[in-house]
């Protein structure tokens, strides 16, 4: 091979030469390549071609001798029966005797077609994957100008191609969405900076969220000559977001604000009008009675009550505030631009007419709402500042009676202040052991037999003075406080009425007053029982006093299924109070009660006034109608003792026929009584009575008053 040849065939450059008579006459790298000898028949080797091949070979020979030259790119075995890609270029000419010998130069383009092939199936690749990816592409010059797209960015804008070339893309995009957008490219055309916004675009004849987002593509002096983008359908997911965020910042029974975004507008509302010196207004209410509702009628019921409250509140303050729904039957309202106190108050009244009366088991429910109002920035210059003083002000619209309103005031939070004072000092008491039994007598009116005691609570103070429970009494509003203080009664009547029991005194039946806390803990009557065992007490040697809030508020079923547990274990049950309670007939049917006594409101005025008499006496009468003991509370003259026995009354209690005692008192008690009771102290007050020494320092008559 001459040099020549080499550099040819280096290069791929491959020559053979046919004679007249149909001989090949190659070089020696296109002999070597491609199989062929010098001096081989055309036609022979051609046999030796595989099948498939051969067509393509004939066609081109043919084209040589009709052109006198041709140029096509066949497909051959190599030496190691490899397919390469051959690029021939052909020439004829005339040879003596008539005869046409063909020369032919071939390259080798293998390399080059399987380079070929490849960027083919990339590019396959990559317009698959446009024709399929949602997002699609884009690219717009310098000032942002769309200058190329897909077909599918086209179907997706709805838009014609000249209509969308340029700015033109906006005329499909919402009104509200276009100055943010045009504004957002403009920065990010002034910056450089890449952008990504969501936009409305018209598809269909229907807006859909889309986002689009787009690179800078700049040139070696740093100007940005492209904008290379995509836009994707974000419809749905946008849906779903906005569904969820909805979710988070409404309650779902009333489609109303949540706390989360009361607090929210709250915030933003304080902020506002602090800048502009404005007066911000907050109401929180409850709905009365709704819990009734949801025990006696079923919490279907109470749903449709709270979305019946929600759309009026609605319409009494559409667009004048925001109205939400905190949890449970509490609202809350957020007034802006409040002119005055008054102002406030206008529309809490009007708030107050809301009432729906519901009827359910032969009883009617009256449901109203009490409300607490306070005001930025007087009563309060934060949120939680305000909500506090809110929630206090509602708090006492609620304990003077319900359906009514309050404005927050200064002494509101003083009371809150002298509320923890008092349950901080019951946490002490109850600590350190403080906590002590009295004992108020309880007489026979119609014999002057001493037949029992009621225990109260009094403390002891860090100077050793006996305080009364009036002095702890928001202690029992606090249920874990209220636990343990029952708890620790409990265990020191049980542990007297051992002690007389084991010196044989006749002590008859001891009342222990429970709190509503008691009763909605668990287990209450299973521990009462135990303690009882403990200290070996008879079920029918103690009687518990309940009042008839003790169903106000939440856990009322629990309550219910203690008394049960108290009836089913032989323990009597009294109803104190009766008569001032809400739904007393409603109670009193319900319950296993064995003993109700009457209020000493209603037995101070028995002689002196005759609705009092009266009062008394019907109460006296249903109680023995239905079987049961009427005890009268309070009794501090010698008239109205007389005045209860002549009505028929069984049992009655008061200074008149003894004040609280401490335990270590009652033996002497018990052992004077003889000598001073009998008939003559229902007739007259004893001078002598109670014996010196036995007489109590309060005039409290309820551990729970």
């Amino acid at each position: 091979m001459d040099g020549d040849q080499q550099i040819l065939a280096s290069a791929g450059v491959l020559r053979c030469a046919v004679d007249g008579d149909g001989r090949l006459h190659p070089d020696p790298a296109a002999a070597h390549r491609f199989g062929l000898r010098e001096s081989q028949q055309f036609f022979r080797w051609l046999r030796g071609v595989c099948g498939i091949f051969r067509k393509p070979i004939f066609q081109f020979v043919r084209a040589v001798r009709k052109e006198r030259e041709a140029e096509t790119t066949l497909t051959l075995k190599g030496d190691f029966g490899e397919l390469r890609n051959v690029r021939i270029l052909a020439r004829a000419r005339s040879a003596p005797l008539d005869r046409t010998v063909f020369e032919l130069v071939a390259i080798d383009v293998t390399s080059e077609h399987a380079e070929i092939e490849l960027l083919r199936r990339s590019m396959e690749n990559l317009r698959l994957i446009v024709e399929y990816n949602p997002q699609l592409p884009w690219i717009a010059d310098a000032e942002g100008r769309i200058i190329d797209f897909t077909d599918r960015w086209l179907e997706s804008s709805g838009l014609e191609r000249d209509e969308a070339e340029g700015s033109g893309w906006l005329s499909a995009t919402h009104p509200d969405d276009i100055e943010p957008v045009t504004r957002r490219v403009a920065q990010s055309h002034a910056t450089g900076e890449p952008f990504d916004v969501r936009v409305r675009l018209m598809v269909n004849d229907q807006y859909r969220w889309m986002r689009a987002q787009a690179y800078p593509r700049r040139d070696e002096e740093g100007r940005i000559i492209r904008w290379y983008g995509y836009t994707e359908d974000i419809h749905e997911s946008v849906l779903i977001e906005e569904q969820m965020r909805w979710n988070a910042e409404h309650d779902s029974l009333t489609e109303l604000p949540n706390r989360a975004m009361f607090n929210a507008c709250l915030d933003k509302a304080l902020a506002k009008a602090l800048t502009e010196f404005r007066k911000v207004g907050v109401f929180l209410l409850d709905i009365d009675n709704f819990k009734d509702v949801n025990d006696l009628m079923g919490h279907h019921a109470g749903d449709d009550l709270l979305k019946s409250f929600a759309s009026r509140l609605k319409d009494i303050f559409a667009g004048d505030g925001v109205v939400a729904r905190l949890g449970g039957d509490e609202f809350a309202i957020l007034i802006e631009n409040v002119e005055s106190r008054q102002q406030l108050a206008d529309l809490a009244n009007r708030v107050l007419t809301i009432r729906e009366t519901l009827f359910a088991a032969g009883r009617s429910l009256e449901c109203g709402v009490s409300i607490g109002v306070a005001a930025f920035p007087e009563d309060g210059r934060v949120a939680t500042e305000l909500l506090r003083h809110a929630d206090l002000a509602l708090y006492r619209a609620k304990s003077l009676g319900r359906g009514r309103m309050q404005m927050f005031e200064q002494s509101l939070l003083e009371d809150m202040q002298e509320r923890v004072a008092m349950i901080n000092r019951a946490r002490t008491a109850v600590r350190d052991g403080t906590i002590i039994s009295y004992y108020q007598p309880k007489v026979s009116l119609q014999t002057g037999e001493l037949v029992g005691f009621e225990a109260l609570l009094r403390w002891r103070d860090s100077c050793g003075t006996i305080r009364s429970p009036a002095e702890i009494y928001a202690a029992f509003d606090d249920h874990d406080v209220a636990d343990m203080i029952g708890q620790t009664m409990t265990s020191q009547v049980f542990a007297d009425m051992a002690a007389w029991r084991a010196r044989g005194l006749p002590v008859g039946h001891v009342a222990i007053n429970v709190s509503s806390a008691e009763l909605r803990r668990e287990r209450f009557a299973g521990r009462l029982i135990e303690t009882m065992d403990r200290y070996s007490i008879a079920p029918d040697s103690i009687e518990i006093e309940i009042t008839e809030g003790v169903f106000l508020g939440a856990a009322s079923d629990t309550v219910r299924r203690s008394i049960d547990e108290l009836h089913m274990c032989n323990i009597p049950l009294a109803l104190d109070d009766f008569g001032t309670g809400f739904a007393s007939l409603s109670h009193l049917r319900s319950l296993p009660v064995s003993t109700l006594k009457i209020d000493r409101s209603f037995v101070s005025g028995v002689t002196a006034r005759e609705s009092d008499g009266a009062i008394v006496s019907a109460l006296v009468t249903l109680g023995r109608a239905l079987n049961m003991k009427v005890v009268a509370e309070g009794v501090e003259e010698a008239d109205q003792s007389i005045r209860l026995r002549e009505m028929g009354c069984d049992y009655a209690q008061g200074f008149y026929f003894g004040r609280p005692a401490p335990s270590e008192n009652i033996p002497a008690l018990i052992q004077s009584w003889g000598e001073n009771s009998a008939i003559v102290t229902l007739n007259r007050r004893a001078a002598a009575w109670p014996p010196p020494g036995i007489r109590g320092e309060s005039r409290t008559g309820s551990r729970s008053a």
